[in-house]
């Protein structure tokens, strides 16, 4: 694994103000309820939480917006919530980010999606999530939203500097919506980063993908159980979807880069011995790659700082960000 300084990383970090990402994809409202164990109930032998306090950050594509929005660029967000209070909500949280909503559209046939999770604990405890209840639509969207989403795209595309795709499997990409967002993005000569939790296949020809190692699994046919498992497939794969890179990340064990000619780069995880809480860890690792290659960072090190960003983000609780200085601050721990 090749070493590189930390002023040659950090360079690249200070260079994600200049950047407008576009982000389309499946918005979440990821719901956070707070509470404090009370006593048991006479009931059922569970216990009785005491509501405290409850807040709604981004999830999916929009969580992804975030991302990129804390590491200080400019983000256009394109994607479909409902007509309801949990959607307003989300888009009240994600203008308070500075993320620009105007590309989200109000679907009047579903409710926003929506994930809810009880956190609980005393005050003097970390609170850990008990449960958790999601509310999502998953049929495809309206020809009517889809037709809106391609036309805002083509208006919207020459003034970004890359394109990131956040697929959660809601409903808002079939294989047309994809072909011809692929297309404009390469007509108009846009990296474009792929995180698709199902239908990767759609969205053959992207400059980089970034499967877990559950979901490259699923799109090889087999469970990737070891390091030569996982190159096998991460060839095959590559070549398959038309691809320029593609990095199977795969938690504590790190991620997989597969570039042209076969080659393959491993990248150990960063501060895997620390992990608190990994939801939106993908969203952290890709949204993070997109913009370091937008900013002109090799794929190599846009996957180290990727790499960097998330072994922050896992020390948090709940759907998390990173913000510039932490990120050049792990940056300059680990020495580049």
């Amino acid at each position: 694994m090749q070493k590189y300084s930390s002023e040659e990383l950090i360079k690249y970090i200070k260079r994600f103000g200049e950047q407008r990402i576009m982000v389309i994809g499946d918005l979440i409202a990821d719901r956070f309820v707070i509470a404090a164990p009370d006593r048991l109930s006479r009931e059922a032998p569970v216990l009785i939480l005491k509501h405290q306090n409850e807040k709604i950050l981004p999830g999916g594509g929009a969580n992804a917006a975030a991302n990129i929005a804390s590491l200080g660029a400019e983000v256009e967000l394109l994607g479909i919530t409902g007509d309801d209070k949990a959607g307003a909500e989300l888009k009240e949280e994600l203008r308070y980010r500075h993320i620009i909503t105007e590309g989200i559209l109000a679907d009047h046939t579903r409710p926003t999606a929506e994930k809810t999770r009880i956190l609980a604990g005393g005050e003097q405890l970390v609170r850990q999530q008990v449960v958790r209840v999601d509310k999502v639509e998953s049929s495809a969207i309206s020809a009517e939203l889809a037709a809106e989403i391609i036309s805002r795209f083509e208006r919207k595309i020459a003034a970004c500097d890359a394109v990131l795709f956040s697929d959660y499997g809601n409903g808002i990409f079939n294989a047309d919506l994809c072909s011809k967002l692929l297309q404009t993005a390469a007509e108009n000569n846009k990296i474009t980063a792929v995180d698709s939790r199902y239908q990767l296949k759609l969205f053959n020809g992207a400059f980089i993908a970034t499967p877990n190692l559950e979901e490259a699994s699923a799109v090889y046919g087999q469970r990737l159980k070891s390091q030569a498992e996982v190159e096998k497939a991460g060839l095959k794969m590559r070549k398959e979807l038309n691809l320029k890179y593609l990095l199977i990340t795969q938690g504590g064990d790190g991620m997989t880069l597969f570039a042209a000619e076969d080659q393959i780069e491993h990248i150990p995880a960063a501060n895997f011995t620390e992990v608190f809480d990994v939801t939106g860890a993908g969203d952290t690792v890709v949204g993070t790659l997109i913009l370091a290659a937008a900013a002109g960072a090799p794929a190599e090190i846009a996957i180290r700082l990727a790499n960097y960003a998330a072994g922050i983000v896992v020390r948090k609780s709940g759907v998390a960000s990173v913000k510039e200085e932490e990120l050049i601050k792990e940056v300059v721990k680990n020495g580049g």
